[in-house]
């Protein structure tokens, strides 16, 4: 495979990994974890996963 193609391989599979990473997020959200619970389990700062909530128009 050529240099250009694992490049675009490389960022599809990373998007694939942070929507998969945001759809766990919003999962545990929607079942009552607290935001330090998923911040526990998903290794992110409170404030991020505030705005991974927020970006996906989930009422908090």
């Amino acid at each position: 495979m050529c240099n250009l193609s694992l490049g675009i391989e490389e960022r599809a599979e990373a998007r694939g990994t942070k929507k998969t990473n945001e759809t766990i997020i919003i999962n545990m959200y929607k079942n009552k974890f607290t935001l330090e619970q998923i911040s526990l389990a998903t290794q992110k700062s409170v404030e991020e996963i505030e705005h991974i909530i927020e970006e996906n128009c989930v009422t908090m």
